[in-house]
């Protein structure tokens, strides 16, 4: 499709709203025999990418169209329920039996095969490009005799699609499955021999959702998140009224600190999956994206300091019957309720007792209570000899050790320990998803800080706002060290930037989280007996 051809779409239109070309047909069934759905209903703005398919009935091809948006966002379910539905408006359309075999396949229900054999008894109805893309898939799967063994299966499909493109360079369902077949089907980005072809696609049109939908995910597993941000931003042109992309930029904006959207984007994303469950009658366990896509918002929340709007979403959560115990704790942590952390805590003491006391580590410590802390670092100790090399578990016990370190009055050796962990965050890729950057480079500053050496928390906090622009704790320890040095000038630009960061938090959060820097929250009480404390 031409960039010429696409409209902007204007998302306060209705979500789901039947065209007026979509009359219903009386022979619709209740249940579609192939996917065990019911029949399907055009969402309106949905997604703009279309694909001219040969029919005579103007439902069957708005179905189509819909069956490839919610295809090439992973929500294989409403593809399959989409592609079923255009073939009950026009059966003898060999395209929608083709896209029902791809959705039925990657949703991993029924026999994608059957579609697939209906698709090729169809191929004479289908025009030349048709045949070629049925052709291909019929080749990959062993559906044409003599085709040989999988190597040679996928060589026949290569040449087909190859053969294609050759006289159908515009054809972007022909790019998009030579991408597939290049290393590119299983998704996620695949390998980077798929990438030539989903970069072509984006050529031929930059809004094909499912070029940037790849391609957003090749990059971040690549290890270049910004490089990605385009097409991020251009898979939500593309799908205005699918929740996926909305909630997909924070798989980039979290590893890059851009959290002026993130936050909004991932509750809009939740705000159309909860439409889509109402008007569909879907259950949101039965939604396989639903219960990531509420993590990462409650993420998200709780990194904004949105602690309330945090707390609704786990509570949507545990009703629709998902465990996210991690980020709650996280969330009842940040927030300072030792009570709920606790029953996180209680979890995980059933069936994973090193979780459980590195978690009751935390609290103890962010309580100031080194008595009760360090019983649970010990025992995260002697688990640690056991599992040398394992690199969370080492990030968990020079966390803990060395908080506690700092907490015992031995805060030289407790500050070596946190920066080795803050060291080796800097250039761990995975430990920066989800806003994690920044980490360890607080807890090491807020250690500094509280233990006395402003020199080493400057350092701390800078690496943290390095790793992390919207880190509020740095911006706020960095506050507090130009209050005490006689630096106003610069206080005021860091408290700006913790305002800033945090504009829409919990009223009177960040005020509370300015005091306990300056006060000093975590240090241990002077003359308090602390128990002894061994080094790693």
């Amino acid at each position: 499709m031409a960039p010429s051809r696409l409209a902007a779409v204007a998302l306060t239109a209705s979500l789901f709203a039947l065209p007026a070309l979509c009359a219903e047909p009386t022979t619709l069934p209740a249940k579609l025999p192939l996917c065990g759905l019911a029949p399907s209903k055009i969402a309106a703005n949905l997604c703009l990418y279309r694909y001219p398919v040969s029919t005579h009935s103007p439902e069957c091809q708005a179905f189509v169209d819909q069956g490839f948006g919610y295809f090439y966002s992973y929500v294989w379910m409403e593809a399959a329920r989409s592609f079923e539905t255009a073939a009950q408006y026009d059966p003898d359309c060999a395209m929608a039996w083709w896209g029902l075999s791809r959705a039925m396949d990657k949703w991993d229900h029924g026999d994608p095969k059957k579609p697939l054999i209906k698709a090729g008894e169809l191929r004479d109805k289908a025009n030349d490009r048709e045949q070629r893309l049925i052709l291909a898939r019929l080749q990959e799967k062993g559906l044409v005799p003599g085709v040989g063994d999988a190597d040679a299966r996928k060589k026949a499909a290569i040449a087909t699609l190859d053969n294609m493109i050759a006289v159908y360079d515009d054809d972007e369902e022909a790019w998009y499955g030579r991408a597939q077949l290049s290393g590119g089907a299983r998704g996620f980005g695949g390998e980077v021999s798929a990438l030539p072809y989903y970069k072509a696609l984006v050529r031929l049109n930059p809004l094909n959702p499912g070029a940037n939908h790849e391609l957003l995910h090749f990059y971040e597993g690549y290890g270049r998140p910004a490089l990605g941000w385009t097409n991020a931003e251009n898979y939500i042109k593309s799908s205005p009224g699918i929740p996926h992309p909305f909630h997909m930029q924070a798989h980039l904006a979290t590893r890059l600190g851009r959290w002026d959207k993130t936050s909004d984007r991932s509750a809009h994303a939740i705000e159309l999956e909860r439409a889509y469950h109402k008007e569909m009658n879907v259950k949101p366990a039965d939604d396989q994206q639903f219960s990531h896509h509420l993590e990462i918002l409650l993420v998200s929340l709780t990194h904004d300091g949105r602690y309330t709007e945090a707390r609704a979403i786990e509570a949507e959560a545990k009703a629709a019957g998902f465990k996210q115990w991690t980020p709650w704790f996280r969330l009842h942590l940040a927030e300072g309720d030792w009570a709920e952390a606790l029953k996180v805590v209680d979890h995980f003491r059933r069936h994973d007792k090193t979780t459980a006391s590195y978690m009751a580590a935390l609290i103890y410590l962010q309580q100031g209570d080194a008595a009760r802390a360090a019983p649970e670092v010990e025992s995260l100790r002697q688990t640690y000899r056991d599992k040398k090399g394992d690199p969370q578990m080492e990030y968990q016990v020079w966390e803990t050790q060395g908080l506690l370190l700092c907490q015992t009055g031995s805060e030289d050796e407790g500050l070596k320990l946190l920066a080795k962990a803050a060291t080796r965050s800097k250039d761990d890729y995975g430990h920066h998803a989800w806003g994690n950057g920044s980490y360890f480079m607080e807890a090491w500053g807020e250690a500094a800080l509280f233990g006395g050496r402003p020199d080493v928390a400057e350092e701390a906090f800078e690496e943290a706002l390095a790793h992390d622009p919207g880190s509020v704790r740095a911006a706020l320890g960095l506050q507090v060290l130009c209050e005490r040095s006689g630096r106003s000038d610069e206080a005021r630009r860091y408290s700006d930037l913790a305002h800033h960061s945090w504009a829409r938090a919990d009223a009177g959060r960040l005020d509370a989280e300015r005091d306990s820097l300056r006060e000093g929250r975590n240090r241990a009480a002077d003359g308090e007996a602390n128990p002894p404390v061994h080094t790693p």
